[in-house]
């Protein structure tokens, strides 16, 4: 146990440094071929910055994870690489040339369909939520959930990825709690992976905190959140007979996710209430609109973080005190629909103060127009 302990900080050390390394010649070789991601439209940053930043992420997390976590009774590792390979490669493809969000979809699935059909990590039951349907799910359900979950989940944190720092901090959250929950099991082959992407990201987030040097890009971010779903389905597998097991396993998965999934959903929620088409471009996510009532990127990312991290205390103490999971999970809405109301008032606030302070611009230069 010892000896796997100091392999797993040694990993993530190795990641660390590697990444560290990487990051600073990819973003020698962007500003060298003038390959920006350019300011406007939906876009935040005012100036021109160096994307892809997921190259570095991985390149140190594909060659430390190759050489160290092979197949084994629990993982097929070929399967899982390769799944990986196709999805930083359209992620790359995107970042250099913008690829239709169809064709990026589609591309999800058939990922998504090789670790559900060939690497074993499927959803095979409802878990914690088996009082809706008890036993295993049929194998055809099981495969169609497992594909939507890995699908939807990897999106809503693409989505996230739009202030400095912030996917890169949430992704940290989920990842050192499942290296940790991975590690306490016995699980080794996840411990190290989870823990070798997660030295790979602080190394990237060195360079990414605001102002940042660099972007994640959908290199980083397709990947990333790919990897943070497929991990925590196969949490799900593995808690069932683990020694240190979670009870409300469905709720510490969302919980762990808390952010991409609560945005995504607030904002589909807006736009269909809007008679609009729930993927159509907008400003609406939460982190958009923190930056527009005047919050900087890192107290953004701060807030974001510390919130996140709160309610996942709060879940673990709910668990631990045995509460039933219905009512885990109605705080749990209570928790994201508080947020919601804040959110709009503050936004509403913002807004009656920008357009009073617009009237009495326009009627200061009426009165200097007239003195004239």
């Amino acid at each position: 146990m010892e000896i796997k302990a100091i392999y797993l900080l040694l990993l993530i050390f190795s990641a660390f440094v590697i990444s560290v390394i990487v990051v600073p010649q990819v973003i020698k070789v962007i500003l060298g071929k003038k390959i920006f991601d350019v300011p406007g439209g939906r876009k935040i940053h005012k100036n021109l910055t160096p994307s892809m930043g997921g190259v570095g992420v991985f390149m140190s997390f594909i060659i430390l994870a190759m050489l160290t976590v092979h197949d084994s009774s629990l993982f097929s590792s070929q399967y899982y690489y390769c799944s990986l390979i196709i999805l930083f490669f359209t992620g790359l493809r995107d970042d250099l040339i913008p690829v239709r969000s169809i064709h990026k979809f589609l591309i999800q699935i058939m990922a998504a369909t090789i670790i559900s059909g060939f690497a074993n990590i499927r959803l095979i039951s409802l878990y914690s939520f088996d009082f809706l349907y008890p036993g295993l799910l049929p194998e055809w359900l099981s495969f169609f959930l497992t594909i939507f979950v890995i699908v939807a989940f990897t999106n809503a944190y693409n989505l996230i990825d739009g202030i400095d720092g912030l996917a890169g901090s949430i992704s940290i959250l989920i990842l050192g709690v499942l290296t940790f929950w991975f590690g306490l099991n016995g699980f080794y082959e996840y411990s190290f992976l989870c823990g070798i992407m997660l030295g790979s990201i602080s190394g990237f987030l060195y360079y990414n905190w605001s102002p940042a040097k660099i972007f994640m890009g959908d290199t980083g971010s397709l990947i990333i959140g790919f990897f943070c779903v497929t991990m925590l389905i196969s949490f799900m597998n593995l808690n069932e007979n683990s020694d240190y097991k979670i009870e409300n396993s469905v709720l510490f998965f969302l919980s762990l996710f808390i952010y991409p999934a609560f945005d995504i959903l607030r904002v589909f929620y807006i736009r269909l209430k809007r008679k609009r088409s729930p993927f159509s471009p907008d400003k609406l996510h939460i982190h958009l609109i923190l930056k527009r009532i005047g919050m900087k990127h890192n107290e953004i990312t701060s807030v974001i973080f510390i919130s996140s991290f709160i309610w996942l205390s709060v879940f673990f103490l709910l668990n631990y005190l045995m509460v039933y999971e219905l009512a885990i999970f109605s705080a749990f809405c209570c928790y994201c629909i508080g947020l919601n109301i804040y959110l709009s008032r503050k936004v509403n606030f913002f807004k009656k103060n920008k357009e009073n302070y617009d009237v009495s611009k326009i009627l200061k230069q009426k009165i200097l127009i007239n003195r004239k």
